[in-house]
């Protein structure tokens, strides 16, 4: 399987309060699973969120 987003990707996510949020990704690993996580760095924070790729998508 491929990884979702090459490292530099743009995308958008939202919180757990409904706020969108862009970021842009700094690495892809997967779980013993499958799952795909992306580690993301979010715009004007410097906040790294670790989220499953089916949650996130890219900005187009």
């Amino acid at each position: 399987m491929n990884n979702a987003f090459q490292n530099g990707t743009r995308v958008f996510f939202w919180d757990a309060s409904g706020n969108v949020k862009y970021g842009t990704v700094k690495s892809t690993s997967r779980l013993g699973d499958g799952t795909q996580i992306a580690v993301i760095k979010v715009d004007g924070s410097g906040e790294e969120v670790q989220l499953p790729v089916s949650t996130v998508s890219k900005v187009q």
